[in-house]
């Protein structure tokens, strides 16, 4: 299980659901959200930006913030390395990419109406959104996030950051 809590802005859609699919509470902000209403909902959560500004605007009012590039497996990395996210998928712990729910293990039986009959003969063990209703399976979109997930962990991502508010992992200044 992820111990870290996120909250990602609008640039960074993708990293939000794969930080979910990971096992991370994280909210994604609704792009029309201005920075300062960001700043007034982030809480108890790292801020995860590529934005320079909003890191900038974060760091100065104390909010724990991660400035990450846009390259989606860089970004994985550095988290990974400042947050101690762990770059493997635990079924038992994913949440819902879409709505942030955690998700069940369900078998054929527990299936919603709707799951295409090939995939129900084909897979024995499901995933369950109780949020949105949506259906996951181990098919080979599974086995390509799997790839992906060896690949961000032979990038070289830095170790936990500790003492300040501000959580760097690109090497550049705020």
């Amino acid at each position: 299980m992820c111990g870290a809590r996120f909250i990602v802005d609008s640039m960074c859609g993708k990293l939000a659901r794969w930080l979910r699919i990971l096992g991370c509470d994280t909210l994604y902000v609704d792009p029309t959200k201005d920075d300062s209403d960001i700043l007034e909902i982030v809480k108890e959560r790292i801020l995860v930006t590529s934005d320079r500004a909003l890191a900038r605007r974060a760091a100065n009012s104390g909010i724990r913030v991660l400035l990450v590039p846009e390259d989606l497996g860089e970004a994985l990395s550095i988290v990974s390395g400042a947050a101690g996210v762990r770059l493997r998928i635990d079924p038992r712990d994913t949440r819902c990419p879409f709505c942030n729910s955690p998700l069940v293990v369900v078998s054929r039986e527990g299936l919603p109406d709707g799951v295409p009959r090939e995939v129900i003969r084909s897979h024995t063990r499901f995933l369950l959104c109780p949020g949105c209703g949506k259906v996951f399976w181990f098919g080979t979109h599974y086995w390509n996030m799997l790839r992906f997930l060896a690949g961000v962990k032979k990038i070289r991502r830095p170790g936990p950051l500790t003492g300040g508010p501000v959580m760097r992992g690109d090497g550049n200044d705020l």
